[in-house]
């Protein structure tokens, strides 16, 4: 009986957090972040080429940025083409078509949706996010299984179900970052089943999307290899996969695929340097710890507080925008289940991220657009209400202070869980 009530569970919030999903995967876009992830993919299709960092350079040399990694172009075209199998593509190009002319320009997110009226719009944004759903609901499968009981494997699945992050960035907004947070939730799984070179592989796939996972192979090698040997073998492994990629794109266009690991934004002032040195002291320690913990019983159960760490201390070193906080949700939604004050101050975090890093009309009700670009286009943004009531530049100041402090308070309090998960033996995973 507990067993049918627990499947009962799973179906029901799986039929609330798809129904969240699809809502949003018709009705919502941002600018051109969802068209620019499929346009090149789609030229390389029609015109029967490979390598669209070659294609950027020679025929795009305006753009100011290339594509994404090589192992999300291959994702991204072998999607396409399963899409194509059972849907005409042809509205699809021509809203691909019409964007390449508006990309990178002053167009908001109204005009793409005024732009693409009358051309099936509706069903091309259900159809570019579908690769996203299959990632998601592959994560929540992963999250049921690493969790070590079927209460917090409940509690965990309705958290992932109900992942605010997940719904804005990737089925609002339109962004791919749960691709990589996919390939580091799978590294965890494969490190606590004790395959430790398929950990390091998927890590060095996943760099291969976005960078963030590449910064997981240290400690990850560092934990699950206890002798410099293994740990040099590990990272071997890990660099033969993410090294391999983009070998047939460098013999092709040389150093154009480069352009992919260009960083984001990064603070001004002291703090430049002043957070990057400190961030790499703290790295360097998680490293030193690792090393311990690989001689001790488990080491391989603690691998999601290591990833959690060096992800909050990412986080501490740039001004990181909301999506990439999409990284770790799926690490703290099996996390928080146990520590349910730790999940408190983390949906403190997040509301703040979302205060200081989504300002704009175009990031809240303006991803409705395409339902009515005018009405949804001109709702204001929640900081230009509160701006009329208080110094909304004085009332960022404080935020961004206050997020910058809570993301090294994040990386005390996922060690103090550690510690007490290993006094305890009771970890959050199977």
């Amino acid at each position: 009986m507990a067993s049918d009530r627990f499947f009962r569970q799973i179906a029901k919030w799986t039929a609330i957090g798809l129904l969240l999903r699809v809502a949003l995967m018709f009705t919502a876009m941002h600018g051109q972040d969802l068209v620019f992830i499929h346009y090149f993919p789609s030229v390389c299709i029609r015109e029967g080429t490979w390598d669209p960092y070659g294609l950027i350079r020679t025929s795009f040399p305006a753009f100011p940025s290339t594509y994404y990694g090589p192992v999300f172009y291959f994702i991204m075209i072998i999607a396409q083409a399963m899409t194509r199998l059972f849907s005409d593509p042809s509205s699809l190009i021509e809203i691909l078509k019409i964007s390449a002319t508006m990309m990178f320009g002053d167009s908001t997110t109204a005009d793409y949706a005024r732009a693409f009226a009358g051309k099936g719009l509706y069903k091309n944004l259900f159809l570019m996010k579908l690769p996203y759903l299959a990632f998601d609901l592959l994560m929540a499968a992963i999250i049921l299984r690493m969790a070590r009981a079927k209460d917090t494997a409940l509690a965990s699945y309705k958290l992932w179900m109900l992942n605010i992050v997940v719904l804005h960035s990737t089925y609002a907004v339109g962004q791919f970052d749960i691709v990589p947070a996919f390939f580091v939730l799978a590294a965890a799984l494969a490190a606590v089943r004790k395959r430790p070179y398929l950990c390091m592989v998927l890590l060095g796939l996943g760099g291969g999307t976005k960078l963030f996972p590449y910064l997981l192979i240290g400690p990850a090698a560092f934990l699950l290899g206890d002798t410099w040997r293994k740990r040099c073998a590990l990272s071997l492994a890990a660099a033969a996969a993410a090294i391999l990629p983009y070998v047939p794109f460098m013999l092709s266009s040389g150093n154009a695929i480069f352009g992919s690991l260009i960083l984001g934004r990064y603070y001004s002032g002291p703090a430049r340097w002043a957070l990057p040195a400190i961030c790499a002291c703290l790295y360097i320690l998680i490293l030193i710890y690792a090393a311990k913990d690989s001689v001790r019983g488990e080491p391989a159960k603690s691998i999601i507080f290591y990833f959690l760490a060096v992800g909050f201390l990412t986080y501490a070193v740039t001004p990181i925008s909301f999506r990439y906080f999409v990284f770790i949700t799926p690490l703290l939604a099996l996390v928080i289940p146990g520590n349910k004050r730790f999940g408190l101050f983390m949906l403190f975090v997040i509301l703040l991220l979302a205060f200081v890093r989504l300002p704009d009309r175009d990031l809240q009700m303006g991803l409705f657009a395409p339902i009515d670009p005018g009405r949804f286009a001109g709702i204001p943004a929640l900081q230009e209400i509160i701006g009329k009531v208080v110094p909304i530049n004085a009332l960022y100041s404080i935020a961004a202070k206050a997020l910058l402090f809570s993301f090294f308070g994040a990386v005390a309090w996922i060690w103090a869980i550690k510690i007490k998960s290993e006094e305890r033996h009771i970890w959050p995973t199977i």
